[in-house]
């Protein structure tokens, strides 16, 4: 029934490629019931989906997305059983790794001007499937009763700023990494801590700096996308824990989706400021929250992580994060 009332034929997330301007690329079309409607010969793999559908093969161009990183681009066993050429798009910059994949790009544009423009392009050219899109955006709105404390949080009337995400990884999460990266518990735990100070949070970078650098020097390049994600996950456990409990800071952890609370899709809340910490699976400019926020016109401060962290070494890899942990303190009057 979703599949129709929100136009997710392709999946649940379907908004998130038309915001990339993927479907401007491909030269697709709407029908009047707002359904996307792709070139003759052109095959898009649904995002939901785990099996393989054979429907592929009566098709000779074939789109593939990949909206959590290198890893799923790792994992997911359809690209492995995948028997034509397929042009692949993806969330989470991580050139260490994509470098190396043949026929494939990022989904999103790293140009903020190139964004305000595919925005406008797609609201002219999809209007049904943006007058759909509110919809969803009603029902998600509604779905905020079930956390009734938060949403009224949310509601209040002094605005805050705000975030709203996956800030640490699950059990299950942390013991994959575990598995592949074979790292003591106990060195991981302890960014999960708050701190009250800037020297904490100092203290905490050059840690996980320092364990940047170990783990590098036990680990084969193929693993390197899962040190690059679990890495991500600690910075913004840490910048997270140290604005946790400050006045007029609401952070609030989905814990993986099992908690989720959707504000970036729901008709309220353009009096707050939202805190973008980034892609938790690289270091795109631009990703689908980002998007989501520039779509709602929302207020925000970014704070910005580049690739070059994962490839300094040790000393420089601290001095680097600190220097961009301050300038994003300073921007919150810390």
């Amino acid at each position: 029934m979703r599949k129709i009332l929100f136009s997710e034929k392709y999946g649940r997330n379907i908004i998130w490629l038309m915001l990339s301007g993927f479907f401007l690329k491909l030269g697709a079309k709407e029908n009047y019931l707002g359904e996307i409607i792709i070139p003759e010969d052109n095959y898009l793999f649904n995002l939901d989906e785990t099996h393989l559908d054979e429907n592929y093969l009566n098709y000779n161009k074939l789109h593939f997305v990949i909206l959590d990183g290198a890893v799923q681009h790792l994992n997911d066993q359809r690209l492995k059983k995948i028997k034509k050429e397929t042009k692949i798009y993806y969330v989470g910059k991580f050139d260490n790794y994509w470098g190396k994949i043949e026929n494939s790009e990022l989904l999103y544009s790293n140009n903020c001007n190139d964004q305000r423009e595919i925005l406008n392009k797609i609201k002219c050219k999809f209007p049904f499937f943006f007058k759909k899109y509110l919809l969803k955006k009603f029902f998600t709105s509604f779905s905020g009763i079930k956390n009734l404390k938060l949403l009224s949080n949310h509601l209040g009337i002094s605005d805050k700023y705000v975030y709203y995400g996956y800030i640490k990884p699950t059990s299950d999460h942390l013991n994959k990494f575990k598995n592949i990266l074979k790292f003591d518990e106990k060195d991981i735990n302890k960014f999960f801590y708050k701190q009250s100070s800037f020297n904490e949070v100092k203290k905490q970078i050059k840690e996980l700096c320092n364990l940047k650098d170990n783990l590098m020097s036990k680990l084969s390049l193929k693993d390197y996308p899962y040190l690059n994600e679990l890495l991500l996950f600690l910075i913004r456990n840490i910048l997270c824990n140290f604005l946790k409990g400050k006045k007029n800071f609401l952070i609030y952890d989905g814990k993986g989706g099992n908690s989720n609370f959707n504000a970036y899709e729901m008709f309220f809340g353009n009096k707050h400021t939202y805190l973008d910490f980034g892609s938790k699976v690289g270091y795109d400019y631009l990703y689908p929250r980002s998007a989501l926020l520039e779509l709602s016109k929302r207020k925000t401060v970014r704070f910005y992580c580049e690739e070059i962290f994962f490839n300094l070494n040790e000393s420089e890899a601290s001095l680097y994060l600190e220097e961009r942990a301050d300038s994003f303190f300073r921007k919150l009057s810390i």
